[in-house]
């Protein structure tokens, strides 16, 4: 039986581009002679989905020389799903029983309970049915697999199963040094746009029955934190790479307000934590944080184009703009059509391919301990990066009250205010929340009751001057499009810079009184 984690590397895949993968010079001019298969599975479970809820997957596959065999995977309850427990063997029925049960006894099933009760209540549930092209390819010295699979998802084991297209390109890890399945990717990802993905092909299945629905994972930050530091940096880093990975796939899907809001914020909170990595992390890596911060910079710009105006979208639907053929409702829509159209282009590029696949790959230089020592512990590394913001951790009351005064002297104009450095001024403190949130198991540790106040500070000043200034987006948009608007929306965009201006006010106030607060209590 083989016993050996699973190690492989899973994209999406443009079914069109097919004939670009055979026709691919390594694969032309590196690999043996492909070998094609037709491959049909059936995955086993009970009705209360036992193994699913498990983290398992039980099936049988049937290749074209007769063979069937049993395959029992355990994946790791979070990241990017690269490495998975997998056992196998050859079998000589159709459907597990007790004996071949049995024969798994040293692994996660045996969790489950007794085997042959178990055996009673497993039935088929769900398949896929696949074309496979396998190319053997040494790389490095290393031993590779590359499998191009499509066909279908199967939600059932009946001919009138609902199903999803399967449409997938595969680097296996068979011998040799690991990361090398990287290095491969990376040159096929040079002409073809491979988008890493964790869901699996009986995800897949389970999401054409209707019995899940395709989400996005938790957010990195609320991992349970890993001791060893190199880890807990390579945790979140995969974490997050997932995160974004399904994000592309639900909008290619569905464009949801909601998605957009969640990988604009995922990518923020990672930028935040490359930038205290190239400042406080080893030298040797500053230029790779420096690439990924301005790359993925990039996908926020597009993100964060389309949240604008799906921000812009609400507040009009609060104030009633959506009713019937609103002009400044219509105008957003068009906006939003636009901006969506540049994202989605970017989302299916090699670009954002190699991105991600860049992200995973260093991730495991983390996890390997190349980069830091693995002695060097999760808190250690959380001190070195809370000492970057050691400067911007301070609530000074003076400082405050001057850029209320400041404020306050615009309201009159508030259209002269200085809302670029309100903008500013929302960004630094947003970067505070973020970095804080990343380290909140420490922060009670390392800072005490003024990192809690430093955290409650930002985490209200982000929300106060955002409502602000998408108050006062939504306002200009209004007054730009006068060419288009009734005489009417003039007075609507005047009050909505007021009414801007009024909560920013009253943001910097707060933020006064909790500086005044913290002041009388040291």
């Amino acid at each position: 039986m083989s016993q050996e984690p699973e190690r492989e590397l899973k994209f999406r895949l443009d079914p069109t581009l097919h004939d670009t993968v055979r026709s691919h010079p390594v694969l032309l001019s590196m690999a043996q002679a492909p070998r094609v298969q037709t491959l049909q599975s059936w995955y086993f479970d009970t009705p209360e989905h036992t193994l699913r809820q498990a983290g398992m997957a039980l099936r049988v596959r049937h290749a074209g020389d007769g063979r069937r065999v049993l395959t029992l995977k355990s994946s790791p309850a979070a990241g990017l799903q690269l490495a998975r427990g997998e056992w196998e063997f050859d079998i000589d029925a159709d459907t597990p029983n007790a004996a071949s049960l049995q024969r798994l006894s040293d692994t996660p099933l045996s969790s489950l309970g007794d085997v042959e009760a178990l055996a009673g209540q497993l039935r088929a549930v769900l398949g896929t049915r696949v074309q496979r092209t396998v190319w053997q390819v040494e790389w490095e010295g290393s031993q590779l697999e590359v499998c191009l699979d499509h066909g279908q998802a199967l939600g059932g084991t009946t001919p009138e199963a609902p199903s999803l297209p399967i449409s997938e390109l595969e680097i296996e890890f068979i011998d040799g040094h690991w990361p090398h399945a990287f290095d491969l990717a990376w040159t096929l990802a040079q002409d073809l746009p491979l988008l890493i993905s964790p869901v699996s092909k009986v995800q897949l299945a389970a999401i054409a029955a209707g019995e899940t629905t395709l989400q996005l994972p938790a957010v990195a930050r609320e991992l349970p934190p890993h001791a060893q530091g190199g880890q807990a940096v390579a945790d979140v880093l995969h974490q997050a790479a997932a995160v974004i990975a399904v994000g592309a796939d639900l909008l290619r899907e569905q464009t949801q307000a909601e998605t957009v809001h969640q990988m604009r914020l995922q990518l923020r909170r990672l930028r935040v934590l490359l930038r205290l990595l190239q400042t406080t992390g080893p030298k040797s890596q500053r230029a790779a944080c420096r690439w990924l911060r301005g790359e993925w910079r990039w996908a926020g710009q597009l993100l964060g184009a389309v949240r604008d105006v799906d921000v812009c979208l609400e507040l009009a639907r609060a104030q009633g703009q959506a009713q019937g053929s609103s002009p400044v409702y219509a105008g957003l829509l068009q906006r939003r059509t636009a901006r969506l159209q540049a994202l989605l282009s970017y989302l299916r590029s090699a670009r954002f391919g190699r991105v991600l696949l860049a992200q995973a790959r260093w991730a495991e230089c983390w996890s390997s301990g190349s980069i830091i020592a693995v002695e060097v512990s999760t808190e250690q590394l959380a001190r070195r990066l809370l000492r970057f913001h050691s400067d911007d951790l301070h609530l000074h009351p003076q400082r405050w009250a001057e850029l209320l005064a400041i404020w306050d002297g615009f309201a009159a104009t508030p259209l002269d205010a200085p809302w670029s450095a309100l903008h500013t001024l929302r960004l630094r403190a947003k970067q505070l929340r973020y970095a804080l949130e990343w380290l909140a198991p420490w922060v009670g540790s390392a800072l005490g009751d003024e990192g809690r106040a430093w955290l409650k500070l930002a985490r209200a000043l982000q929300s106060d001057l955002g409502e602000a200034l998408d108050m006062l987006r939504l306002a200009r948009w209004t007054a730009s499009d006068q060419v288009i608007l009734p005489p009417q929306s003039d007075a609507s965009s005047e009050q909505g810079v007021l009414d801007a201006f009024r909560l920013a006010s009253d943001g910097l106030k707060r933020a006064l009184h909790a500086a005044r607060m913290k002041s009388s209590e040291g």
